[in-house]
């Protein structure tokens, strides 16, 4: 590990960062603006571009790989957006008159894999709520994270876009049928598959970010593998959230849904969570049925976390952030 942590430095100093400050002897392209994530661009990106190409942007998207290419375009570029850790932006600081925006897909403070920012210009958050967190671990003070939200939840507040994201899971898996749709994210392993199925599957079907279990051979499919499909689609079908993952509640929360939550690591406090706890499957089949089926769902405890954790995420994200960075 020290071996390849010497290596990448010597391939940092002594190749990304020669060749970047190559590249900054020329001046910025005032319309160039990058997208850097992977391996595909997510639907804040989309979002992103399909805008700044209507105003004649030269958008140019970036995947995990081609780090000089990259950092020689990097270097001319007005903008660059993130969506997670980039180590050629983190290896160079940006030039002067150049907005380097870290996104993050996720809502909360959650950080996943990311280093420390200092090669950020801002940080976009999903509330105010978050700002000192995000300032603390970025190490560029709190003038760089501003809440903006996240460009990609403006999809959210589209009726029509939600149906018809909900509408692409339901022509994928068409065995769902009429069934009110569970999904467990991430896969939520060692759940007792067999007696949920047992209890829900005459109304409810599962959705589960990794492989499907297989069903019996006499019982119609319960449980659906959702490979492939894209995070939004799922979040928009879904009727009921159950997730050990905290930062998806944060996103689902924008649709006003109920949600479940199997004990974890979760960054918010117990009371906080908009959604009751479940321990074991009898819990999670009482819970379903109280949330979808018996109408004691309470709404208030959503909107009241929606409030306080996501209130930067307005259904404006993408204007705000082309706004502030580029005046447009």
């Amino acid at each position: 590990m020290r071996i390849k942590s010497i290596l990448c430095w010597i391939q940092q100093k002594l190749l990304w960062v020669p060749v970047y400050r190559l590249g900054c002897q020329r001046g910025i392209d005032p319309t160039l603006v990058l997208f850097a994530g992977g391996p595909e661009p997510g639907m804040g990106f989309l979002l992103l571009m399909k805008r700044l190409a209507a105003e004649g942007y030269d958008c140019r998207f970036f995947d995990s790989g081609g780090a000089l290419k990259f950092l020689w375009t990097y270097a001319r570029a007005r903008a660059v957006f993130l969506d997670g850790c980039c180590l050629p932006v983190n290896a160079c600081r940006p030039r002067q008159g150049a907005a380097v925006v870290q996104l993050r897909h996720g809502g909360g403070s959650f950080l996943g894999a990311d280093a420390p920012g200092y090669s950020y210009t801002h940080i976009s958050a999903s509330a105010p709520e978050f700002i000192p967190r995000l300032a603390e671990v970025y190490a560029r003070g709190r003038h760089s994270v501003v809440p903006w939200g996240m460009p990609h939840t403006d999809l959210y507040f589209s009726a029509a876009k939600v149906e018809a994201y909900r509408q692409l899971v339901l022509e994928a898996l068409p065995e769902i049928g009429e069934r009110k749709l569970v999904l467990c994210a991430p896969a939520c392993a060692g759940l007792d598959w067999d007696t949920l199925a047992q209890a829900l599957d005459a109304d409810c079907a599962l959705l589960t970010l990794g492989e499907a279990p297989p069903s019996p051979p006499e019982q119609d499919p319960f449980v659906f593998g959702a490979a492939g499909l894209p995070i939004e689609a799922l979040l928009c079908a879904a009727d009921l959230l159950l997730t050990e993952d905290a930062p998806l509640m944060y996103e689902y929360s924008l649709l006003g849904r109920p949600m479940l939550f199997i004990p974890g690591d979760s960054e918010a406090s117990p009371r906080l969570l908009p959604g009751d706890l479940v321990w074991d499957t009898g819990d999670i089949i009482a819970g379903v049925r109280r949330n979808l089926f018996e109408g004691r769902f309470d709404p208030a405890r959503v909107r009241v976390f929606r409030g306080r954790f996501m209130s930067a995420c307005d259904e404006h994200s993408t204007e705000r952030i082309l706004h502030n960075i580029l005046n447009i």
